[in-house]
């Protein structure tokens, strides 16, 4: 099903002097950006408390000062050695195959997180005060958890209460099955990867030659966002639900597009309410492809169904939670008009720090991508013209969450995760009109994978 994607090139990918020349304008970017952030907060806003320290990063704290250099010398030379292995492998032995991908993407998630110590690595992310995981260690009858949620849920610990009850009980199932907290951590972490991959590697070879779905979905594995946020967090375990309702909806089997779109999105939704991100895309490949009017009719008539069995049998409703969340989130009212000055910062900020973790040579692909993917889809069938309307309504919506106010600090990088997987989409249509040689496919996955090793050293990323 691999689609015609203009072969237009854009001249190839970035020479060294190149990627060397975005280092520098993205440092240089965000150390401008830092002083004009923090002048506007000062003098404008008049609010001292509230100024980004490191812009736009929301959570973070230099660590260079603390490293155990000996041990962290050791494992950044593993990851390195890991990483220069797997991508001889994979540019010039198997150029199909996803197994190795998901393999070196773990191997690596697992060294880089270890250069932060077991404690603050494995263990603080998830059993911070605020945690999900914190909450579920006091979970001793499920069914009572969701019953009383409503009732309980300003009393839960942060995080906890602004989501769904099956965020705590997600972690509650890995709590019970597993030994230690370590194990939860890296079972979340690992598995998460390992499906993500698979999950992107087929929906990518829906519309491209093997050869450009495996190199994209390496570079999504070596992407600044999955190597910090991956292990541990709730958030890999929402992309994986997400990316998987999309991936089944795309299928052309009815039963596949119907009911795994469908277990996908009861997932997502039992962990965050961010789930409506993904109706506009349903919506829209729908609409691209009439005999996916029925699947999505069936999909939102059960919806409605599970919606009202969980309220009348467990007397949890969905909605009122959801608005308790949302008056948590905005206790002064609707975020633009209580405070708009602030609002429009955080906007640039939450846009910023996705561009950020995404890497500014991804960045620049994705542009070129959406170039390629406007020429190629014009007339041409459905299988050329998904990409476009997949990337275009997932931005589109995650955008429309933004101007209604959602995530007020920033921690998009992780809190909106979800997103990364579809703007790997514009990316595959780039590498693939490039043709690049496998010189610089290497230069690229170094440069994309040098970024989240070195963020990984010099910053804890506290939230």
């Amino acid at each position: 099903m691999a689609g015609g994607t203009d072969a237009r090139s854009q001249a190839g990918l970035f020479s060294l002097r190149e990627i060397l020349l975005a280092v520098w304008v993205t440092i240089a970017s965000l150390i401008t950006f830092n002083v004009v952030v923090r002048l506007f907060y000062r003098e404008i806003l008049g609010n001292d408390v509230g100024v980004p320290i490191h812009w736009p990063i929301s959570k973070f704290a230099v660590r260079l000062g603390r490293l155990d250099v000996s041990r962290v010398a050791v494992l950044a030379a593993l990851a390195i050695v890991v990483f220069a292995v797997a991508t001889a492998y994979l540019l010039w032995i198997d150029r199909t195959s996803v197994w190795p991908v998901a393999v070196a993407g773990a191997v690596l998630l697992v060294l880089t997180t270890l250069t932060q110590g077991q404690g603050a690595g494995l263990i603080r992310p998830i059993d911070n005060g605020g945690s999900y995981y914190r909450a579920a260690v006091g979970v001793t009858d499920p069914v009572a958890f969701v019953t009383t949620f409503e009732a309980n849920q300003l009393q839960l610990p942060l995080h906890a209460r602004t989501h769904p009850p099956g965020a705590v009980l997600s972690f509650w199932v890995f709590d019970t099955l597993l030994p230690s907290t370590r194990a939860v951590s890296l079972v979340v972490g690992i598995g998460s990867l390992a499906l993500s991959t698979l999950l992107l590697h087929r929906l990518l070879a829906t519309y491209y030659p093997r050869d450009v779905a495996q190199y994209t979905t390496y570079l999504f594995v070596l992407l600044p966002a999955v190597q910090i946020y991956y292990l541990t967090t709730l958030d890999a375990l929402i992309t994986v639900a997400a990316l998987g309702a999309i991936y089944c909806f795309t299928r052309d089997s009815p039963i596949v597009a119907t009911f795994g779109t469908l277990a996908c999105l009861f997932v997502a939704a039992s962990q965050t309410f961010m789930t409506v991100f993904l109706g506009p895309v349903l919506v829209g490949l729908a609409l691209l492809d009439r005999d996916r009017i029925a699947p999505l009719f069936v999909i939102g008539v059960a919806s409605l169904g599970i919606y009202a069995l969980v309220n009348v049998v467990l007397g949890y409703d969905y909605i009122a939670s959801f608005l308790t969340a949302s008056h948590q989130q905005n206790p002064n009212g609707f975020f633009p008009l209580a405070e708009p000055l602030r609002y429009l910062t955080t906007r640039v900020e939450n846009v910023a720090e996705i561009a950020l973790f995404f890497t500014p040579m991804l960045a620049v692909l994705a542009v070129r991508g959406v170039g390629v993917l406007w020429r190629s889809a014009r007339g041409l069938s459905r299988i050329d013209r998904e990409p476009l309307v997949v990337f275009g309504l997932a931005t589109g919506s995650l955008l429309g969450l933004f101007v209604v106010g959602v995530y007020h600090t920033g921690e998009t990088a992780r809190g909106a995760m979800f997103i990364y997987p579809f703007l790997m989409l514009p990316v595959a249509a780039a590498l693939r009109a490039a043709d690049p040689t496998r010189r610089r496919e290497a230069l690229l996955a170094a440069a994309v994978f040098g970024q989240a090793l070195a963020m990984q050293l010099v910053g804890d990323y506290l939230w």
